[in-house]
């Protein structure tokens, strides 16, 4: 069970602060009432730790707990399956494999990649879930597996009233049963507001649960559904999350086929409403830097997945210039089987590297940068700045102690470097999540992992068969995307997001 105490200190741990010395962190005491904390000082006072649970920070960074912006919980199961496919390849397999699966199947992908999360310092995950079909008995399955597990989540069922099919740029070369094999229908627009705002009353906002708005893409929803999703995020104040410009097929499809728009995605967005302060764009690979300066004046973000850009082919998310423009940035680790890790260590030390590679001139640091897009950037993209990723008094509290004692720290001498270049997650001892420990001394409290792993392995004779099933039933569509995929890289396009290429 989950330890749940009334009042807990983290005493004597090296306490990060965004706004202080980022190498050298103060070493403080935190105090815990309930789910928040209220104090950070030098050291507590008798009367204010009477009662209180302990935990010996000493010897521990002591950080906020992370939030993965970008996730979709539905393909945990398919990690290590994929490698060297492109976006629209990869799709061929994933979509069926999330669609129509069991209860028990969709309880335990969703407590697998939670527990991964957790035991790498997420607290919080943005879970932009497809949901096929659209069912309360998933919608309840899904959140009562984050809080049997203790994990905070911002939950954003996927909609759209576009065809899978027109995803795919070039799309008219294919026969008509590769065409509905891809996917010809989808539901019609007022089922699904309809949908997304009865789930939202039926399981309100409390506690580690927390809504956003999640259109597909552009080209996957017609203006009637974004404005649509534009007034469901206003009207409950949600942070709205849709995957924009992923592949260099997306950037075509939206130079050649929305000319009304300007050829541009940013601009179809607006038109819709939804160009504002609420959005988030996933990916961005192909953003052009004037659609950067419209998003960055009116406070729109970007959540940057540099980790399934790369597996997948989709190219390099221009950071430079979007750090230019003034863009607000969040990160994220995408799908198990698109980056097959829910790590943000990772997804920090990518944003860094990328951003080193794109400019030969030396260039300010990056790792505190990094660290507050991956706490406070995905706080903001989900409009919950004011109590998530800071350590601050009246702020959750979500927390991860790391024991200084590991090999990363040796010698230590910047708290933010070594954390965003060296730390893995093997550091991690404790998490804390809404003020409860959900991991301690390493061993997770809230569920049997062990007995989780043996169900798994058990799921998956059957998922690996449905797996095969697939791959051999798509085959012959494969000849089409890649005649499809070829001629997108044969359309001329004015960016480039590919690198260390002797050819074009």
């Amino acid at each position: 069970m989950v330890t749940d105490t009334r009042n807990l200190i983290i005493r004597g741990g090296a306490v990060y602060d965004h706004d202080g010395d980022v190498h050298r962190p103060a070493v403080a005491d935190i105090l815990i009432e309930g789910s928040d904390i209220t104090a950070i000082e030098p050291e507590l006072t008798a009367e204010q730790c009477a009662g209180a649970e302990v935990i010996d920070a000493r010897g521990h960074l002591v950080m906020p707990g992370m939030i993965n912006a970008h996730y979709h919980s539905h393909d945990t199961l398919c990690r290590g399956l994929f490698e060297e496919l492109p976006l629209e390849m990869w799709l061929l397999y994933t979509l069926p494999m999330g669609g129509h699966r069991s209860t028990r199947e969709v309880r335990l992908r969703t407590l697998v990649g939670a527990l991964e999360s957790l035991r790498c310092g997420i607290t919080t995950v943005q879970d932009m879930l497809g949901l096929i079909p659209l069912s309360e008995a998933y919608v309840d399955v899904v959140l009562a597996a984050y809080e049997e597990i203790g994990a905070r989540v911002v939950f954003s069922p996927m909609v759209f009233d576009i065809p899978a099919v027109s995803m795919l740029r070039f799309k008219d070369i294919l026969p008509p049963d590769i065409q509905e094999m891809m996917g010809i229908t989808a539901l019609a627009r007022d089922e699904q507001i309809d949908f997304l705002e009865a789930q939202i009353k039926r399981h309100p906002a409390r506690g580690t649960l927390h809504w956003a708005v999640g259109p597909f893409a552009p080209q996957r929803c017609t203006t009637d559904l974004l404005e649509g999703c534009a007034d469901l995020a206003e009207r409950h104040d949600l942070g709205v999350y849709i995957h924009v410009y992923e592949t260099r097929g997306q950037i075509v499809m939206a130079r050649e086929t929305y000319r009304d728009f300007g050829g541009s995605f940013i601009t179809y967005l607006e038109r819709a409403g939804l160009l504002n302060r609420r959005l988030n764009i996933a990916h961005s690979v192909w953003l052009s830097r004037e659609e950067m300066d419209r998003m960055a004046a009116v406070d729109a973000g970007a959540v940057l997945n540099h980790l399934s850009n790369m597996k997948l082919k989709s190219g390099i998310a221009p950071v430079l210039d979007m750090r230019e423009a003034g863009m607000r940035v969040a990160l994220g680790c995408d799908n198990c089987s698109g980056s097959d890790v829910q790590n943000m260590f990772q997804a920090m030390k990518m944003y860094c590297l990328l951003a080193a590679v794109s400019d030969p001139e030396p260039g300010p640091p990056l790792a505190q940068e990094a660290l507050r897009n991956a706490t406070m950037g995905g706080a903001r993209s989900a409009m919950l700045d004011d109590r998530l990723g800071a350590l601050k008094p009246g702020y959750k509290a979500d927390l991860v102690l790391l024991d200084m004692k590991d090999t990363a720290y040796l010698p230590y001498n910047s708290a933010a470097r070594q954390l965003v270049y060296t730390e893995t997650g093997r550091a991690i001892d404790t998490v804390i999540v809404d003020g409860r420990i959900v991991v301690r001394d390493r061993v997770v409290q809230t569920i049997d992992e062990d007995a989780l792993r043996e169900e798994v392995i058990e799921l998956m004779t059957d998922f690996r068969a449905d797996f095969e099933d697939i791959v051999e039933s798509r085959a012959a569509a494969l000849p089409y995307l890649l005649e499809a995929h070829r001629r997108v890289w044969k359309s001329e396009v004015d960016l480039q997001r590919f690198i260390a290429r002797t050819r074009g």
